[in-house]
């Protein structure tokens, strides 16, 4: 049975190749918010989004979300054929018999002016220098221009037109049209003519879904099962294998590079064709696509291939640097990989295989199966089949039986051969068999004289057959070890789910240094490691790292490249220690599914730093549409309006999920310093103070370039009233003049007050006046005339004189108290009277000039002007010590003026007056205010006295 299993292994008497290797290729549909599977052109805007047409109406897409449209957002239709972008960054749509519709900034509009109906899909739109769109239908073509529609040609009987599917501009006047009907199409626009340049009756097929016209204006065609290229006006035919011939209907051309063109096929999925020596290389199911219906490959701006397809959404290529083997070449969960005399041997559940130079798979054998395997130092095949091990040199036709058993990890130097059993180890050597007690191992490795166990327990070594801990590395503290590698014959690295261990045996002594495995980004779940010379390559999960080694142990310092694969591309994650590096530098890991292999040389890194874009902004969870808020500065909020929440967008294609933000917000407190990098492009400010803001973010594209210029949103939220100084100054103003109000009201109350009060003792004092001269008149003055008649009759002169004395003094205080004259004579004549009694009984020699005014005052305004020219006389009696005193009372227009001076010693009447000490002045005040009157005083010293007092009639 061995030779029989050695024969198959290495004689390959009975192999077989197997299909090719599986690419990476991800998909986009419905789950991840696709409008629709069934998809037919794609382009990329200059804004980077990818739009996507579909059977259920229109996506773009950013590389993370999808916005999607349809009629109900206002499309013609949802089938729609074809896509372009014009100059003014106006996404036109192509529909299925409905026109054209135009997506500008979000709005859509639809041109109306032509009978669509008549004419079909609209399969291509162009753009002339002019800015005309030129819209291709399946039976004719229309231009749009200055917001008008216009049909310049339809198909007809005589002018044969049909089928149109592709157009492409040769130069500003000419455009090649593909047909499904009549071939090929050259439109000449100015003069208007179409020639159907090639069709069946030129050798070629009627049937064409495509064209391009490259750098070096080769005119490409794709046709049904061929291909052609017109040069010069000459035609050159390009056919395929006969058995892919119903399988290779090109429906889309890409120039690739001066050398290359993708086909998209409807039936066998894509082709590179070459140019130069017309090879075609057909990637299809085979090699991992999704679906053979591909319709339409675009690059992106990162260098992704994207390609509409039947029923799987898009489809994003990149490069060939990962690929995978799996059970559609035979290889079934694989246990153990080496390379061995050039070539790559795996160990299978299902037997050997071989991967070969031509990295094709042969299937050696399918005798159960291959656990592990072993190159010994000897460089012969040491290889567990599961009840033996054996060990092979490549100069014999047979291998030498090693021992029998079931082992889960073999091991060989030049004087031990380990055997690993589930509970221990079996140690051969020269001369002796010995055990050692251990559980299952991940991997082990030689150091100086003693080996180093990984499992993911912990680290342990075993010096002079016996198993021991690590001084330093105790399992309690360091666990859950995932891979160990060689560097020299003294040293070794080692990799836990948290930290990578460099361990170099000095003396006898161990030295350590421990590394977190966080300062690799993006590297999670870490599952194997591997030297190779100075690199140290890393695998986690959806990415392998190559870090300078050097650089790492000797400095403490990253330096590493990251090589990203499509998530889940391999559906399993890889085996604990399983990485290895070939001759030729390919990477290879297994997996329970196969495979993994990775040729650095053919990876594209993406260096271009995403586009930024704020994808939505809310306020207090809802949507906010910010022109409500935007003024001549900027976006303005109310002081209640600061709870904004931010989604960042990233507008990447090659690897978005792994995209990262980092932003700050420009006004707060520490306005400098950036968050740290989050992969979460959601961001809240909560309750924001009043003030100016600018809220910044930044992204990488998912491989470490960030974008060098940050995105910026500038707004400002206003202070609340209460706290700007206006209404500050406002409440100050408001209270003081409310102050000073008050207090005027109040003292212009209190004067009326007083003013009522003045008037009423006034009132009260005149009434009591004309009271007590009453009394005085009827009672004591009656009295005193009987005295006076009866001190006559008995003739007592003394007494008679003195009663008549009283009498008269008695009648001058009645009147005085109660001027009886200005009730029976009138205001005129009773200040006469009153002017020459001063005169009369006083050293002041008075003149007066009084005009009758009795018809014009009142009875109370008589008394009061009475009363005031009463009082200013007996001050200028009292105290003015004047020779001559005059009143003068004149009717001037509506007034009457009254003047009364004096010739007096005069008096300081700012004194006087500012203190308001007398009485009389006062009262005369009082008298004035009662006659609504204007009384002016004027006094000087040793010059006398001037009051004018003015009544309004």
């Amino acid at each position: 049975m061995i030779r029989l299993f050695l024969t198959l292994l290495f004689v390959c008497v009975c192999s077989m190749h197997a299909t090719a290797q599986r690419y990476q290729f991800k998909k986009y549909k419905i789950e991840e918010g696709l409008i629709n599977n069934e998809t037919f052109a794609i382009l990329q805007a200059k804004d980077d989004r990818i739009w996507i047409s579909t059977t259920a109406g229109l996506s773009s897409f950013s590389g993370t979300t999808f916005k999607n449209y349809a009629t109900e957002d206002g499309l013609a239709s949802n089938i729609i054929f074809s896509l372009f972008e014009d100059s003014k960054g106006r996404i036109w749509a192509g529909t299925l018999d409905k026109g054209v519709s135009i997506i500008d900034a979000g709005k859509i509009t639809n041109p109306k002016g032509i009978d669509f109906n008549e004419l079909g899909a609209a399969t291509a739109i162009l753009e002339a220098a002019d800015g005309t769109i030129y819209i291709f239908f399946i039976e004719g073509f229309a231009s749009y221009k200055n917001g008008k529609l216009e049909l310049l040609f339809k198909n007809s009987a005589g002018n044969k037109f049909s089928g149109i599917q592709k157009a492409a501009w040769f130069d500003t006047n000419t455009i090649y049209l593909a047909s499904t009907d009549h071939g090929i199409y050259k439109l000449t626009l100015n003069p208007l003519k179409i020639e159907n340049v090639f069709s069946e009756k030129h050798g070629i097929n009627n049937i064409c879904y495509s064209v391009l016209v490259d750098r070096a204006k080769n005119v490409w065609v794709g046709a049904y099962g061929e291909l052609y290229k017109i040069t010069d006006g000459q035609l050159f035919i390009y056919k395929f294998n006969p058995e892919d011939f119903d399988k290779n209907r090109i429906y889309g051309i890409l120039e690739e590079n001066e050398n290359e063109l993708f086909l998209s096929f409807e039936g066998n999925g894509f082709g590179i064709f070459n140019k130069k020596t017309g090879h075609l290389k057909i990637i299809n199911e085979a090699q991992g696509l999704p679906s053979k219906y591909i319709y339409q490959t675009i690059k992106d701006s990162e260098g992704n291939h994207w390609m509409t397809s039947y029923g799987e959404g898009i489809i994003r290529f990149r490069d060939t640097a990962y690929k995978i083997y799996d059970d559609s070449q035979g290889v079934i969960a694989v246990n153990d990989i080496v390379e061995w005399k050039g070539e790559i041997v795996i160990a299978t559940n299902n037997g050997v295989a071989i991967i070969d130079e031509k990295k094709n798979i042969r299937q050696i054998t399918k005798n159960g199966s291959i656990k592990n395997l072993f190159v010994t130092a000897e460089d012969n095949l040491l290889y567990n089949t599961g009840n033996a091990v054996y060990e092979h040199a490549a100069s014999k036709s047979s291998s030498n039986l090693v021992d029998e058993g079931d082992y889960n990890l073999i091991y060989k130097d030049r004087n031990n051969t380990l055997l690993f059993e589930t509970d221990r180890i079996k140690v051969l050597s020269k001369d002796s068999i010995f055990y050692i007690k251990s559980k299952k191992s991940i991997g082990i490795e030689a150091i100086g004289d003693r080996y180093l166990l990984c499992k993911i327990s912990g680290l342990y070594q075993i010096k002079n057959n016996k198993l021991d801990i690590i001084p330093g590395l105790d399992p309690k503290e360091h666990s859950d070890f995932r891979s160990i590698a060689s560097i020299g014959a003294n040293e070794i690295i080692a990799g836990s789910e948290k930290n990578l261990y460099y361990i170099r045996l000095e003396n006898n002594h161990f030295k350590i240094q421990t590394f977190s495995l966080s300062r690799f980004a993006g590297l999670k779940y870490f599952r194997a490691l591997e030297i190779d010379g100075n690199d140290l390559w890393l695998a986690g999960r959806a990415l392998l790292v190559k870090v300078n080694l050097e650089s790492l142990l000797k400095k403490d310092t990253i330096i590493a490249k990251y090589y990203n694969t499509t998530p889940h591309f391999l559906e399993n994650d890889i085996d604990y220690n399983s990485l290895l590096i070939t001759q030729n530098k390919t990477v290879l890991a297994s997996s329970l599914n196969g495979i993994i292999a990775f040729n650095e040389n053919n990876f594209i890194p993406n260096k271009k730093p995403p586009k930024l874009n704020l994808a939505e902004i809310h306020l207090f969870s809802e949507p906010f549409n910010d022109s409500i808020y935007r003024t001549e500065n900027g976006v303005v909020l109310p002081y209640q309006k600061n709870y904004l929440s931010f989604s960042m967008e990233a507008i990447t294609f090659t690897n978005p999920e792994k995209t990262k933000y980092k932003y700050r917000m420009k006004g707060l407190r520490d306005e400098n310093n950036w968050s740290d990098s989050t992969t979460n492009p959601n961001v809240v400010f909560s309750y924001l103070p009043p003030g100016n803001y600018t809220f910044e973010f930044t992204a990488n594209n998912g491989d470490g370039v960030w974008q060098p210029q940050p995105y910026q949103y500038s707004f400002t939220i206003k202070v609340p009233f209460w706290k700007t100084w206006f209404f500050w100054v406002t409440i100050v103003s408001l209270i003081t003049v409310g102050v000073f109000t008050f207090f005027y009201y109040r003292s212009k109350i209190e004067r009326k007050r007083n003013e009522i009060y003045t008037h009423n003792l006034i009132k009260a004092q005149e009434q009591e006046r004309t009271r007590v001269a009453r009394e005085l008149h009827d009672s004591v003055g009656q009295k005193l005339m009987l005295l006076t008649k009866k001190t006559k009759n008995i003739e007592n002169k003394e007494m008679e004189v003195l009663a008549t004395n009283t009498l008269d003094e008695l009648r001058a205080i009645s009147r005085g108290l109660h001027p009886s004259t200005l009730e029976r004579l009138g205001p005129t004549a009773a200040i006469k009277n009153m002017i020459n009694e001063v005169d009369a009984n006083t050293n002041i020699f008075f003149t007066h000039q009084i005009e009758d005014i009795d018809n014009l005052i009142s009875k109370e305004a008589s008394l009061h002007l009475y009363r005031i020219i009463q009082e200013v006389l007996n001050n200028m009696v009292k105290h003015a010590e004047a020779k001559a005193g005059s009143v003068t009372i004149e009717k001037r227009n509506n007034t009457i003026e009254t003047i009364i001076a004096d010739n007096g010693k005069g008096f300081e009447i700012a004194e006087k007056v500012k203190t308001n000490v007398s009485l009389g002045m006062k009262t005369l005040r009082e008298r004035a205010k009662i006659l609504n009157s204007k009384i002016e005083i004027k006094s000087q010293i040793n010059k006398g006295t001037q009051i004018t007092l003015t009544i309004p009639l």
